[in-house]
């Protein structure tokens, strides 16, 4: 009984770590997209003059309204902490480990600075093959972001750890 209960644990734990995180941003239709893939998923969107989060995690999904959740919280009482010793200088270390564990999956940049000039001179950017179908330099006053990034939570821990 206990090892069916331990291997059900284990099973779990892999699960959650392997378990794809996945992280949008579309300034087009004001949207923040972040998405723990087969677990759940949170939404910051702009609709209706207001902006909504909505958190979905297995069956479970809630709806609040950003300006209210934000306005509701209780002022905690500060409380005279005890001073830490120094930390290590590998703080910078280790983020910079976290950061490079992302991968950029899909990115598109759309550019109209308002001068007509100065994008003449970032136009050929267009034509470059490795900004080719992600940046695009317009002269429609067009200027948007869309980015997805994605990682998977052993590979934080394994950058942390490192």
């Amino acid at each position: 009984m206990w090892l069916i209960i331990l291997i059900f644990l284990f099973l779990l734990v892999g699960w959650l770590l392997l378990a794809p995180v996945q992280l949008q941003i579309d300034t087009r239709i004001p949207e923040v997209y972040f998405r723990w893939i087969t677990v759940g998923r949170a939404k910051l969107t702009y609709e209706q003059d207001k902006w909504w989060l909505r958190i979905s995690v297995f069956v479970f999904s809630k709806e609040w309204d950003v300006a209210n959740f934000t306005h509701q919280r209780k002022k905690r009482a500060t409380k005279a902490r005890p001073k830490r010793k120094k930390e290590k200088a590998g703080w910078l270390t280790r983020l910079l480990n976290v950061v490079k564990s992302f991968r950029i999956t899909r990115w598109q940049i759309s550019i109209d600075s308002g001068d007509g000039m100065t994008n003449a001179w970032m136009y050929p950017m267009n034509f470059y093959p490795a900004f080719r179908h992600h940046l695009n330099v317009n002269f429609s006053d067009q200027n948007y972001l869309f980015l997805e990034i994605r990682n998977a939570p052993w590979k934080i821990i394994y950058a942390l750890m490192k």
